[in-house]
């Protein structure tokens, strides 16, 4: 997660080194005509497929060993053409079909619903994006006011799939907590805590005392304690969803590999066995949007990995305090994010978020990040060393260069809708996204038809070679300033 921009300072986030890419230009152009092997990663997994099969959230939501959906094999119209299975996608089914029942929509997604990222995520579901602050600064606290309950409507639907339609998600409405790694980084918290009280979000500061008595760990300087804010296991909201909208009458088809996807009038999707031709699609692909020919310069494929140890002991737990189970990260660049499943398993991601050279998708184990994370887990609590590690797991998300979304249609015929760049936000706000995506096609003018990420321009990626050189520097560069 990431927090607010203050004016002294940097972001206090790993997931925001992309925001200063470009600072690293000169050296990434004075990189880019070297040989290409230079910028080779040995610990890349091959692209062959996608197949992935750690995920904890992807087993315990029961997807190892359920029978996915037949793929499409046959060419059909549609009133509407969804690509993606995961949050975005679904979202969109949900409130495209709830308010046009009699339109024919059809979702295909390449692997089976929630596979992607949306099933591989941390599981944090937070109601806010850190430009809040930023907003608050530059326009008041009213209009950030305003933005803050927008974005939180995210959270609003998924309480609503909970309450309306019984998804059982391990839903555990938490709270989060900023953990301080010095002093320094205090300082910024304070000031942040100070604009959240002006804009109505709930936060006070635990000093090293206090920090200590929410978790046994010697490592914080102390923290920032936001009461809003919940946990969940994102696979099981997925296929939830994906039962929800089919039972709305959404057709779903999975193992449906989309090879084209040609704009026009009428868009036509191409895929392995068969073919969608649709006046409408919602592009719900995010991190592997480029591979079909989308927003190639607009966003960094980035991926982020994650692990679970086995269920902790009742001593185990009473060992590390945390009885609050809060959702949990730290104030560095490249951060840790933790927290604790629904039958006490620490799950903590972050470390390294690597680029590869060309953009090239790696979804599966990558040894460095896993294991530095490992190493992180008993830093944090050496108290558990020996604690087996159960699942390792990873998956690609989309990081635009200013850490914002965009949500809107673009297309030569305005028929092409989507919704990507969450840069590791993305619970809550794919969520949204589904509602104003199914408000922008009924031409609908409303609030959320003019959020602030709405049609939103994303700045321009540099391309390859100068890309990988210039993002590496810069992450360096970075590091070293913390």
């Amino acid at each position: 997660m990431s927090g607010p921009q203050n004016n002294k300072g940097k972001y206090l986030s790993r997931r925001n080194f992309v925001t200063g890419a470009a600072a690293g230009l000169a050296g990434g152009l004075a990189l880019a005509s070297a040989p290409k092997w230079l910028f080779r990663d040995k610990n890349y997994p091959p692209w062959i497929s996608e197949f992935f099969v750690d995920s904890l959230w992807l087993e315990s939501a029961g997807v190892y060993g359920q029978q996915p959906n037949p793929p499409l094999k046959e060419n059909i119209k549609a009133d509407i053409a969804i690509i993606g299975g995961g949050f975005t996608g679904l979202s969109s089914a949900y409130h495209l079909i709830r308010k046009f029942p009699r339109k024919k929509i059809v979702l295909i997604e390449s692997a089976v619903c929630g596979y992607g990222a949306s099933g591989r995520n941390g599981g944090m579901a937070v109601p806010f994006n850190p430009i809040v602050y930023s907003i608050a600064e530059k326009q008041g606290p009213e209009a950030a006011r305003k933005f803050k309950d927008q974005n939180s409507e995210g959270l609003t639907i998924i309480k609503n799939y909970i309450e309306e339609h019984k998804i059982n998600c391990d839903f555990e409405e938490t709270g989060i907590v900023i953990l301080s790694i010095n002093n320094k980084d205090m300082e910024y918290l304070g000031s942040w805590n100070d604009s959240a009280k002006n804009i109505g979000i709930n936060s006070n500061i635990l000093d090293r005392a206090a920090i200590r008595k929410e978790i046994r760990s010697d490592r914080y300087a102390g923290g920032l304690n936001i009461k809003h804010g919940a946990i969940l296991n994102p696979a099981k909201l997925a296929r939830g969803m994906k039962a929800i909208v089919e039972s709305l009458g959404v057709s779903v088809f999975e193992r449906t590999k989309v090879t084209s996807v040609e704009p026009g009038s009428t868009v036509r999707i191409s895929t392995e066995f068969g073919e969608v031709q649709s006046p409408a699609i919602v592009l719900a692909t995010n991190g592997y949007s480029a591979k079909l020919g989308f927003f190639k310069n607009r966003f960094i494929p980035l991926c982020n990995y994650v692990i679970a140890t086995e269920p902790l002991t009742p001593k185990q737990l009473e060992s590390i305090g945390w009885s609050g189970r809060q959702a949990l990260w730290d104030t560095r660049v490249e951060f840790d994010y933790f927290r604790l499943s629904a039958d006490n398993r620490i799950v903590i991601g972050g470390e390294l978020a690597p680029y590869f050279y060309g953009g090239k998708l790696s979804s599966g184990n990558y040894k460095p990040s896993l294991k530095m994370l490992e190493e992180s887990l008993f830093a944090i609590f050496p108290q558990l060393a020996g604690t087996k590690i159960t699942h390792l797991w990873g998956g690609t998300m989309a990081f635009t260069f200013d850490m914002l979304p965009s949500i809107g249609v673009t297309g030569p015929n305005k028929n092409v809708y989507y919704g990507l760049g969450y840069s590791g936000e993305g619970v809550v706000l794919t969520q949204l996204a589904g509602k104003i995506i199914s408000q922008l096609y009924a031409g609908e003018n409303t609030d959320l038809t003019s959020f602030l990420f709405v049609n939103r321009k994303m700045p321009f990626v540099p391309p390859e070679p100068v890309r990988y050189p210039s993002i590496s520097m810069y992450k360096k560069v970075l590091n070293l300033t913390e």
